[in-house]
């Protein structure tokens, strides 16, 4: 594996962004609106990849209020070796798909945890 992401969810987009670029000199790699507007993503790195992930939900359902955490990510070498060995340990695949023309799919780990894995 070569580097994780987290995802955490806020009301205060631009704070968290300030932050983020003030104390870890991070910056915004990336955003991304849903096209209703119901969410925004951004990404902050201080290099090439994204390092963070920022969710502003416009209406957060009662859950997402509940908890900060959306997600973590993993970018792997051998997105199909990992995605065999999930479907190995017969855990359900959520949300499989192709971003930019590379795989990535979602599976929940043992606490519940949402894992987001992406093929580098």
């Amino acid at each position: 594996m070569n580097e994780l992401h987290l995802a955490i969810r806020t009301a205060n987009p631009e704070g968290m962004i300030s932050f983020y670029q003030e104390v870890f000199a991070f910056h915004v790699l990336e955003e991304f609106s849903a096209n209703d507007d119901s969410f925004h993503l951004y990404f902050l790195s201080d290099s090439q990849r994204p390092k963070l992930e920022l969710i502003f939900n416009r209406d957060p359902t009662p859950q997402e209020m509940g908890s900060t955490l959306s997600h973590y990510g993993f970018f792997v070498d051998d997105y199909n070796r990992v995605l065999s060995a999930c479907q190995a340990a017969q855990l359900p695949i959520l949300d499989e798909k192709l971003v930019n023309g590379l795989g990535q799919f979602y599976v929940q780990d043992p606490d519940g945890h949402y894992v987001e894995v992406n093929q580098v």
